[in-house]
């Protein structure tokens, strides 16, 4: 009975407090080969990438266990709403207005089936679509509407990454097919396909034509297919399209472009320090990164590019006899904790030039632990920069080139049209506001985020 009343008098108070629309700032689209608001401004999208899932989260929210299921979807999306919230903090100095979502196969691969082959997110023998039906609306969707309320763009990408060699009509084409037929019919998708897109897959290797040729037009022919499903479904919104060579050799599109008759694409592109012409901190020359990148990836002159995936520190110098060989047989140094090797003022700068010098290509970093102190945010709330703010490292580097980008797309709007939170309350049942400090004590609570625009949304927590 006083679970009963308590359910009932919480539903009257929700519904007072009213609740913010999702996507309450603009809508995006393709214009050229920029990317643009409704209103057909400009905009640079710059944030982060993540994945729920418990090891790469690092254990945040969440032990090891051995499977996933709809008992640990909660943590899970608490766990991303603080993110959320951290990273769009202008208060502290955090401008990421967009959010690279994996679709993690943790969640979609049923753990029953038997695994046929070598193990590794490429495999897709135990890929489940209707563990993908489910969690889509009982976790990703949620996600996404999480980060759409707090301002952030989405770019989702399928389960997994590509194997080696995919061809045209491989059963990797037809994963991809099951993958992207199926998300696409939802309508929450398409509701809100202004501000959520979709990278059809990350990081083709080497991509065949079915007889198993190399050659210009195989790209298009595997991936074309899959736009078309993706449009047929009725999701009108943008598209990102990746290359080969781990989503660095885009040439064949020069001469077979993928087609769309919405002309709402663009091409989803990675970057690290040791690409595009071996670019490090010994070779970092402004105008032969420009044109090596544009060699490289020649759509960048008639279409958006989306980076998502990128990041860099230096080495370690505590750690200078740690190196191990790479998989190409290079001697490598530890660095501070990222993919890739480089410093910003040498590689980062370059890399820079070249993302100031064409002027419609975006970036999500990598992982947020490359761009906020997650550690210390979930401890104190303080938002700062990771790797203890090194100006070498792409975390301070990028919480000060996402700080002017915001401020470049923000000239000339006369009133705000990004709603951002502004203040976050806690109410106990009987509706009177908590401090943040008082909050833990109590089990049940009600957390009320108001935004720059004056609305409000509500969520219920459990509290811990």
């Amino acid at each position: 009975m006083y679970k009963k009343t308590i359910l009932t008098y919480l539903f009257i108070f929700l519904a007072s407090l009213g609740c913010k629309a999702q996507d309450n700032f603009p809508a995006l689209k393709v214009s050229g080969k920029n990317l643009v608001d409704e209103n057909g401004k400009e905009i640079t999208l710059h944030g982060v990438m993540d994945t729920p899932n418990r090891y790469f989260n690092g254990w945040r929210w969440q032990g090891w266990k051995a499977t996933y299921g709809v008992e640990d979807i909660q943590p899970c999306l608490d766990f991303f709403s603080k993110i959320f919230t951290a990273i769009t903090d202008k208060e502290q100095g955090s401008y990421c207005n967009v959010f690279r979502l994996h679709l993690d196969p943790c969640w979609t691969n049923d753990p029953n089936k038997t695994l046929v082959g070598d193990g590794g997110e490429h495999n897709i023998s135990q890929f489940s679509s209707s563990r993908l039906i489910t969690y889509w609306n009982k976790l990703y969707s949620k996600l996404v509407d999480d980060a759409l309320s707090h301002g952030l763009y989405v770019i989702i990408r399928p389960p997994g990454v590509c194997p080696k060699t995919i061809k045209v009509g491989d059963e990797y084409q037809k994963y991809l097919l099951t993958v992207w037929g199926t998300v696409t019919q939802a309508k929450y998708l398409k509701e809100h396909a202004g501000h959520v897109s979709i990278e059809l897959a990350n990081e083709p290797v080497s991509v065949r034509l079915a007889n198993d040729k190399e050659d210009p037009k195989a790209l298009h022919d595997f991936f074309q297919p899959i736009v078309d499903k993706i449009r047929a479904n009725g999701f009108d919104g943008i598209i990102w399209v990746p290359g080969a060579g781990y989503q660095s050799s885009y040439q064949g599109y020069a001469q077979y472009p993928i087609s769309d008759p919405l002309k709402n694409v663009g091409y989803a592109v990675h970057v690290y320090s040791g690409w595009y012409g071996n670019m490090t901190d010994k070779n970092c020359d402004h105008q032969t990164f420009i044109r090596n990148f544009e060699s490289q990836v020649p759509v960048v002159k008639t279409h958006p590019v989306m980076v998502t995936e990128i990041d860099w520190s230096p080495e370690d110098p505590n750690k200078q006899n740690e190196g191990k060989y790479n998989e190409w047989g290079q001697w490598v140094v530890p660095n501070m904790g990222t993919w890739a090797t480089g410093s910003t003022s040498k590689w980062g700068m370059a890399w820079k030039a070249v993302h100031d010098h064409f002027g419609n290509i975006g970036m999500t970093l990598t992982h947020t632990h490359d761009y906020l102190d997650i550690d210390e945010y979930l401890k104190s709330g303080k938002v700062q920069p990771a790797f203890n703010g090194n100006p070498e490292c792409c975390a301070k580097a990028c919480f000060d080139w996402y700080k002017e980008y915001y401020n470049n797309y923000a000239v000339g709007i006369e009133t705000p049209t990004l709603a951002m939170p502004v203040k976050t309350q806690y109410y106990t049942i009987d509706g009177q506001p908590l401090p943040d400090a008082d909050a833990i004590r109590h089990g049940l609570r009600v957390k009320v985020t108001t935004y720059s625009d004056k609305t409000r949304r509500s969520q219920v927590e459990v509290a811990r």
